[in-house]
């Protein structure tokens, strides 16, 4: 039963990694810079790797920049720059402020076009909808709260460690 198997779909899975930068190219947008890192090959990334970042501040990352990332595939979500001590916690805060608002704004909008049009179908319809879509951006503002601690918390020794032990892991599991 192969086809049922529903391991890893209702859980967004992010990695931690820890990177040596080995090339940076940054493309200049209209109002922000897309990064793209390709990193170098060695114990703890078994091959080299391309990730993207989009962010409004330039020379986030330079070539044998240290990172540690919380990725989700090829996108990196959160960033700590061991090498320049940057991250970008505080703008992934920002625009999820900025998400928690707008869920906000909208549910009361739609609660109250609920309550004067006496409970029609369409604006519950859309009411719960925000409402549903509010409580996932709080678990995921929750969740974010957690990868920032950690990513905060610890130095690049013990997470290093960490992911060797993990790694490890990772290959008994899959032998």
């Amino acid at each position: 039963m192969a086809f049922m198997n529903f391991k890893g779909f209702f859980y967004a899975r992010n990695d931690l990694r820890l990177l040596k930068i080995e090339k940076v190219s940054q493309l200049d947008g209209a109002f922000y810079k897309d990064y793209t890192l390709v990193c170098v090959k060695d114990e703890l990334n078994t091959k080299s790797e391309i990730f993207s970042y989009k962010s409004f501040k330039k020379d986030l990352f330079k070539e044998n920049d240290e990172i540690l990332i919380s990725n989700w595939n090829e996108k990196i979500i959160l960033f700590r720059n061991l090498t320049q001590k940057t991250h970008n916690f505080k703008e992934a805060l920002l625009y999820q402020f900025i998400l928690l608002g707008f869920l906000l704004l909208a549910s009361a909008f739609f609660a109250l076009l609920t309550s004067i049009n006496e409970f029609s179908a369409v604006d519950l319809f859309f009411f719960m909808l925000c409402l549903v879509l509010l409580i996932m951006a709080f678990i995921n503002f929750s969740l974010l709260q957690k990868q920032i601690r950690i990513l905060t918390r610890f130095d690049k020794e013990s997470i290093r460690e960490f992911l060797k032990q993990r790694l490890k892991r990772n290959k008994i599991v899959e032998s």
